[in-house]
């Protein structure tokens, strides 16, 4: 289990993002390559990268997800272990806390109603799939051992599964959790191939779609679209920019007033799968 430590600290974070979308509810999403870090919306591209960097550590943010409250939480390499940050601010004015350090570091977070799970490197050239206390980020229970190189990985609620890239076999699986009939735990099933050299990637569930941000490796091309859930293709929206070498994260930044709601239908959702 990793120990845990914590330490407070924030650092400024100056950010220029893509124009905004006419929709009042649309949210900005963040790609992050190694030190650099990108700020967009779904049809428009970034302007610039910006550079995130802390004295503890080596700046590179491979895990990238939303909590129940609406935090974004973030989870970078340090020399020692991990990082997990609190993304915080506005458009124009981020800034990122430190929250606690880990023995160990994650290729992937995600949430499920108010569970936390991760993918972390196990023994030879297997990723276990892992359960974090939420509040401490101690391991709680393994719930599978895969021999995958899996960067990114999204729940999706209406399969009950997570679904994970392998930067081994160019493809995607999906990992059941067992909330429903439907799924059994950690069993897992080949979805398809990406349709490309799939490199570093983060991934994030939203309005019934998985979105991803990947080192493309024909080109190397920092690339965002989304994964077809039945096909496994990786179908590319934009290219973001010349991709460099480094972890990859992908996360969605709730746009204002829709934390709430998205809470309370994602709690509701986990009551029924648990009661089905």
């Amino acid at each position: 289990m990793p120990r845990i430590k914590a330490k407070a600290c924030g650092l400024s974070l100056l950010v220029l993002t893509g124009s905004a979308l006419a929709g009042p509810v649309e949210p900005q999403l963040i790609a992050t390559n190694g030190t650099r870090a990108y700020f967009f919306q779904r049809t428009t591209t970034p302007e610039e990268f910006d550079t995130i960097s802390a004295l503890d550590s080596t700046g590179h943010y491979q895990a990238i997800t939303t909590d129940p409250t609406g935090k974004v939480l973030m989870h970078g390499i340090s020399g020692t272990g991990g990082v997990f940050y609190h993304l915080k601010g506005r458009p124009g004015n981020w800034r990122v806390d430190t929250v606690s350090f880990t023995d160990i570091w994650y290729n992937t977070i995600d949430y499920v109603g108010e569970r936390m799970f991760a993918v972390r490197n196990d023994i030879g050239h297997s990723d276990a799939l892992v359960e974090l206390n939420p509040y401490t980020f101690e391991e709680i229970a393994v719930l599978g051992i895969y021999e995958l190189g899996i960067g990114g990985m999204a729940y999706v609620p209406h399969l009950d599964e997570f679904v994970v890239g392998d930067t081994r076999t160019n493809s995607f699986y999906a990992i059941g959790l067992g909330l429903t009939e439907s799924t059994v735990q950690g069993e897992i099933r080949t979805i398809g191939h990406s349709g490309m050299r799939w490199g570093g990637h983060g991934l994030e569930y939203f309005e019934g779609e998985v979105y991803g941000a990947a080192i493309r490796g024909e080109d190397m091309k920092f690339v965002f679209g989304k994964v077809n859930l039945e096909t496994g293709h990786f179908d590319v929206s934009s290219i973001l920019a010349d991709a460099i070498h480094g972890g990859v994260g992908f996360g969605i930044i709730p746009a204002p007033g829709t934390v709430g709601l998205l809470t309370v239908f994602g709690a509701l959702a986990c009551r029924r799968r648990r009661t089905a």
